[in-house]
């Protein structure tokens, strides 16, 4: 009974947080949090993984101490190509465009090219898609589950 109270409570806490400023990123200045919770309870209902946790700095400093990722890199336009972005920009969220909430449930006898263009019109395809292809190209960073979303550890 107590571990539920707890959990709840670290839930509350961790939805405060993210209404309080996570969920857009930067602030009205343009400012950019280097680590926040990937939380986005307008995408899921529930999320059934752990919070990936995201570092700006990590991504965006340059080799040795970074990855050396350019702003843009993610943050793409309508076709996916990279923008023109410094620090401090102003960026629009994912769910501005991948605006489909929940993950995406693939329709029998879909083409395989289909199917993946389909997942990005979702913010859960578009986002594991964004991440783990950049991760897998440039041979750094996490690409099963459990490395970004790891379990929680068991008191």
């Amino acid at each position: 009974m107590k571990g539920k109270r707890i959990f709840l409570l670290l839930a509350i806490v961790g939805v405060a947080m993210f209404l309080f400023g996570a969920s857009i990123n930067a602030n009205e200045s343009g400012a950019v949090d280097d680590v926040f919770e990937m939380n986005n309870t307008e995408a899921f209902a529930k999320h059934k993984k752990s919070i990936c946790m995201f570092t700006h700095k990590k991504h965006t400093a340059a080799e040795p101490d970074g990855y050396g990722i350019a702003c843009g890199e993610c943050h793409h336009d309508d076709n996916g190509k990279p923008l023109e972005l410094k620090e401090g920009d102003a960026v629009q969220g994912c769910m501005e465009c991948h605006d489909k909430a929940e993950k995406p449930k693939k329709p029998k006898g879909i083409a395989k090219e289909e199917w993946k263009e389909m997942q990005l019109e979702y913010y859960y395809g578009a986002v594991h898609s964004n991440c783990i292809d950049c991760h897998k190209t440039g041979g750094a960073g996490p690409v099963k589950c459990a490395e970004c979303h790891p379990k929680p550890e068991k008191k």
